[in-house]
């Protein structure tokens, strides 16, 4: 008897879960002749399954608010002297505001000879906070002798996969609970309980997996993230009407250099030749004059 017992109980779980009948008339199913190790555990997976596998996704309530996700991407042109100031302001502003309300994701900077800089700073906040960071972007790069050079918004709607998530993990931490009573009964063999021990770790395994990812998914909905690229050309009057005579110059100059350079080339080259062959043409030249004095 203590064995139907044990049997309608799991028995009893794996139906609940999915809704298909009570728990009364899952034990007058069963049959007294099945032992309990003969549930699968795969059953116990069903159970907690919110839907079966090909029906449609949960469909957001009439009336819930789109919980979105949002990132802004904004570059900058400031000189190469400033750059680096400048960025370090937008980090300190950050920074200065506390975790809770705005945390630095990532910086770098790549700097090419004296005139070239490219820096990158990356940061998430909350929204209030980002709304009065762009708003002031245009004047701070206007204050360092710069300019926005292009912006770009990108939103992904997360509230059907928030929904999901939490219904699955409503729906596993309800088994959970379950094969933890069982447990607690102490009923059953000990292989019996050591099935319901392995898919209770199982289980436990993806009420955290679950936890994880709605934890991220409610960060990237309750914050936003903001990058910012600062780019310096090091060009001479890039826009003047005297770009092309810039350039000009610049290609001559280059020119000459180019020039320099493989007459460098031409004349390490020859050096060496000019060490070896430069005794033998001398020595055959040399020859060449006592043969005729003597002839």
């Amino acid at each position: 008897m203590r064995r139907i017992g044990m049997l309608a109980m799991v028995a009893g779980l794996a139906l609940s879960g999915c809704g298909q009948a009570d728990a009364d008339r899952a034990e007058s199913s069963v049959d007294s002749t099945v032992d309990v190790a003969l549930v699968e555990p795969a059953r116990m997976t069903e159970a907690a399954a919110p839907a079966e596998p090909g029906a449609p996704a949960a469909t957001p309530a009439a009336g819930t608010a789109p919980r979105i996700a949002y990132v802004y991407h904004y570059g900058l042109e400031v000189p190469v002297d400033r750059a680096p100031g400048l960025m370090a302001r937008h980090e300190q502003a950050c920074t200065s505001a506390g975790a809770a309300v705005c945390q630095v994701i990532g910086s770098d900077t790549t700097r090419t000879g004296r005139d070239a800089l490219v820096a990158r700073l990356e940061i998430r906040a909350i929204p209030s906070f980002i709304t009065q960071f762009r708003d002031g972007l245009g004047k701070d790069a206007r204050e360092a002798g710069g300019r926005v050079s292009g912006s770009s918004t990108e939103s992904e709607d997360l509230t059907r996969s928030l929904i999901d998530t939490e219904a699955r993990l409503r729906a596993q931490t309800t088994l959970r609970d379950r094969l933890q009573g069982l447990l607690a009964s102490r009923s059953g063999s000990l292989e019996d309980l050591l099935k319901v021990e392995t898919e209770l770790a199982r289980v436990q395994g993806e009420i955290d997996a679950q936890q994880s990812t709605l934890a991220e998914m409610r960060t990237r909905v309750a914050t936003s993230r903001l990058s910012i690229e600062y780019r310096s050309a090091g060009q001479l009057a890039p826009d003047s009407a005297f770009r092309p005579v810039v350039d000009a110059v610049q290609g001559a100059f280059s020119a000459m250099m180019a020039t320099v350079g493989v007459l460098i080339t031409i004349v390490a080259v020859l050096i060496p030749i000019g060490l070896i062959a430069g005794p033998v043409v001398w020595f055959i030249l040399r020859q060449r004059r006592r043969h005729r004095r003597q002839a």
